[in-house]
């Protein structure tokens, strides 16, 4: 494209904004789209823009084009081309430019990533993006909120299947869903099954051990073998009225490891142990049933209540065997149960005077056990309740400007085996700012206050030995961690361009952090509370529709930056981007996206390296039908994620490869159809997984 064109659009695109022309270009742009015909969007008429700026969020509105070169909610959500939004084009997984991950909602009820994939494109009438919290979503960083259509007939049935290709049949996904509405009612059914047998070598690495005679153990990986299994399925009702809708829900989430082996070569300078190979075996199922129930109400006019409940149970086994020549064999065998109850209620009311007050309040409670025999027998179990109140009050000032102050804070009690039990109370306050420039920008300025809470893999008086030298143990006096974040963004969304501009900076106390230590004849992992890390940045992000929106561009860059002080002192500095294109050329659709290489602190005490990622996808689409072939990395070898670190007396560096993660190619065939309705709409459900707070080795 001829430079000069470019910059002329750009100039069109601004004076459109400022309603020079804004008439003359949605006349123009009504006859080729259907979303541009004259809408009503919460009492906003929207010409011509599919990004609509609210108080405190962006509403995207999908074309017709970007629905049908989709078989996902994750997918339509990457063609949206949401500016500060990444959506990775193999696992549909999503990040915020600024590295972290936004809540998912779906109708405004907690959901998950998983869950939005599996909304049908055609069933989504808009997505919501908070790139900052907000009033409505207590408790949160920023949200995708993916709003669906409601309908009072007929029903659907949705196939979908993803089978890799190269290496060929090492993974795969299934899923069948269908749904039937009454007038009131929806029913709605869903189960599949996934698989992943990775050959990739595993891990070799290299270790600096301090004991008294110290060593060095190097580990060359040789053979591996990886395979996993997911079986899951769900059934779910809805009721809705004109002011209620109530959702409840069941599910089981079924996951395994019948086979993970991998085998090394070992050698140690000096010889403090003979050379010799290892093997590495590991065995585990994850069984996880769930129930939810959600409730959303209008009692009168300008009030809303909202309650949300989900619970799960976790039946868990974990074996771990680790032989290294005629050294003992360490084991490690676990059995585990949990069960977690999350419930939350939210009521807001508007009040005169451009005034609102809402409540939020959320409890919490999770009962975890672990049973321990093998090398090491132990026992484990932490109970951790808690309350969050979260009272927010509004001001808009003359229609643009809304000022809300949160002064909340999180009452938390947990039993620790053997340890006894604490009692906090932490505070949970915020300030946010938002504002409307005009009707195509906003901004935002905030503050915030969060904590951690305790883990069972952490916090726990359990000791297990992980290899002859080296023992894992918990510890539950550790501290919470306390965040202070420090956020600003600024919007701006036109015709044909849509702009971000952001800069964060989060202040970290009492960082919990490995920490290794000498005991006789042995090292010890375990963990401590103490310094404080400091990230900060600041960047920027671009999409742009070009060609009559035939061709969608969006690209990231922001620089980064850290500092920690004790016990580790670390300090970067980086600049990142990325990527993304789709062109649609009629029924076709081609996508291509690339990050650079990464180096990131992903732990306060563990550096990581990750190669770059490229994507290059093609799908064909017609009625019900969809087709997608896609391939990642395909001009690298394998995946290889490295990490290392060094603590004194103990250091590791150590590489992984990972075939799947690797150059890899896929198809993905999907089919859906409507019975017994003029339209479709659908949302879908997603199985609540559990967590499990297992001390691996």
């Amino acid at each position: 494209m001829d430079y000069k064109y470019l910059i002329a659009l750009l100039f069109m695109e601004f004076f459109a904004a400022t309603g020079a022309s804004a008439q003359a270009d949605s006349a123009a742009v009504a006859k080729r789209d259907s979303i541009y015909k004259q809408m009503e969007l919460g009492g906003v008429t929207v010409e011509g823009r599919t990004a609509i700026q609210k108080d405190d969020h962006t509403a995207y509105m999908p074309t017709q084009r970007q629905v049908d070169a989709a078989n996902s909610g994750m997918r339509l959500l990457s063609n949206l081309m949401i500016p500060k939004l990444l959506v990775n084009l193999a696992d549909h997984s999503v990040k915020n430019a600024d590295g972290s991950a936004p809540a998912i909602y779906i109708d405004n009820r907690k959901a998950n990533a998983t869950e939005a994939d599996r909304l049908r494109p055609k069933d989504i009438l808009r997505v919501e993006y908070y790139d900052s919290p907000s009033k409505n979503f207590p408790g949160e960083q920023s949200v995708v909120n993916f709003i669906t259509r409601k309908y009072d007939r007929g029903g659907y049935v949705d196939v979908r299947t993803s089978t890799n290709v190269h290496p060929l049949a090492c993974a795969g996904k299934y899923t069948v869903q269908a749904g039937f509405d009454t007038k009131k009612l929806n029913i709605t059914l869903l189960g599949g099954s996934a698989f992943d047998d990775d050959d990739g070598v595993g891990t070799s690495s290299t270790e600096h051990v301090g004991l008294a005679t110290p060593f060095t153990k190097t580990t060359t990986a040789l053979e591996g073998m990886e395979k996993t299994r997911n079986y899951f399925g769900m059934a779910r009702a809805t009721y809705r009225t004109d002011k209620t809708t109530a959702y409840a829900s069941v599910g089981l989430d079924w996951q395994e490891t019948p086979t993970s082996r991998y085998r090394t070569a070992v050698a140690y300078a000096p010889e403090v142990y003979p050379a010799s190979e290892a093997t590495a075996s590991t065995t585990s199922r994850y069984a996880t049933p769930s129930a939810e129930f959600f409730l959303y109400s209008r009692p009168d006019s300008g009030q809303t209540l909202l309650v949300q409940a989900i619970y799960t149970h976790g039946n868990n086994t974990y074996r771990h065997d680790y032989a290294e020549g005629a050294l003992p064999t360490v084991v490690q065998d676990t059995k585990e149960k949990t069960n977690s109850l999350s419930v939350a209620a939210q009521y807001a009311i508007d009040l005169r005077h451009n005034n609102s007050l809402s409540l939020a309040l959320w409890g919490i409670y999770d009962k975890s056990r672990a049973t321990y025999i093998g090398t090491t027998a132990a026992r484990q179990s932490i109970g951790d309740g808690g309350l969050q109140v979260l009272p927010t009050y509004s001001h808009t000032f003359a229609k643009k400007l809304t000022l809300s102050l949160q002064p909340g804070f999180y009452w938390e009690i947990y039993n620790i085996e053997e340890y006894g039990k604490l009692s906090k109370v932490y505070g949970r306050p915020q300030i946010m700012l938002n504002g409307k420039i005009s009707k195509n920008s906003s901004i935002y300025v905030g503050w915030g206050m969060a904590t951690s809470s305790p883990s069972m893999s952490i916090y726990n008086t359990t000791e297990q030995r992980v290899y002859h030298y080296l023992v894992k143990r918990g510890n539950p006096a550790l501290g919470s961690t306390t965040l202070h974040s420090f956020n600003c963004s600024y919007n701006l969304s036109l015709r044909n361009v849509n702009v971000s501009l952001f800069g964060r900076y989060d202040l970290q106390n009492d960082m919990t952090k490995y920490l290794y230590l000498i005991e006789g004849d042995d090292i010890i992992e375990t963990y401590t509370s103490d310094g404080s890390q400091h990230d900060y940045q600041i960047g920027g992000a671009v999409s742009l529709s070009l060609f009559d929106r035939k061709l969608q561009v969006t690209g990231q860059l922001r620089y980064v930056g850290l500092r920690t002080t004790e016990p580790y002192h670390i300090h970067y500095d980086r600049v990142d981007y990325s990527f993304m294109a789709n062109c649609y050329l009629g029924n076709f659709t081609l996508s291509a996206q690339y990050a650079p290489k990464q180096r990131n602190l992903v732990h306060p005490s563990i550096w990581q390296e990750t190669p770059r990622q490229y994507f290059f996808l093609a799908s064909w689409h017609h009625k019900g039908l969809f087709v997608e072939v896609g391939c990642q990395r395909i001009f690298d070898g394998a995946y290889k994620e490295r990490q290392w670190f060094g603590y004194g007396v103990y250091a590791i560096d150590k590489a992984t490869v990972k075939n799947n993660l690797g150059s890899t190619a896929w198809l993905k065939l999907s089919y859906n159809f409507d019975f017994g309705r003029k339209k479709v709409e659908r949302t879908q459900m997603g199985v609540q997984k559990g967590s499990s707070g297992i001390m691996k080795i």
